[in-house]
């Protein structure tokens, strides 16, 4: 079975329905845009999957306060300066685990 493969008709499951899982949860059923067949996935994608995004918080968390402490910045700039780490960690955490994603049909 291919990544995000329905196991019904083998179709790709489209990416947008896929994202319903980072935003929900993986308790969640979604439907098959092609044969419209309730599927849930197969496992959890990752190990510690809510886990990685609490590294997406810490790394717009660390820096700030690196900013803030030592280089005496303001709110908004340590903010800015921040922002960059947490886009790179939330977008690498998002591809790792849209990748892992396996369905299974609905019981």
């Amino acid at each position: 079975m291919k990544n995000r493969e329905c196991p019904y008709c083998h179709e790709t499951i489209s990416l947008k329905r896929c994202m319903r899982y980072l935003l929900l949860g993986t308790d969640h059923y979604t439907v098959c845009n092609h044969c419209n067949r309730s599927v849930r996935l197969a496992k959890e994608p990752k190990p510690g999957f809510k886990y990685s995004f609490m590294f997406g918080f810490l790394s717009i968390y660390v820096p700030m306060q690196v900013s803030l402490l030592f280089f005496h910045t303001t709110f908004l700039e340590a903010l800015l300066y921040s922002l960059p780490f947490f886009v790179v960690v939330i977008a690498v955490a998002s591809f790792l685990t849209l990748r892992t994603i396996f369905f299974t049909g609905d019981i």
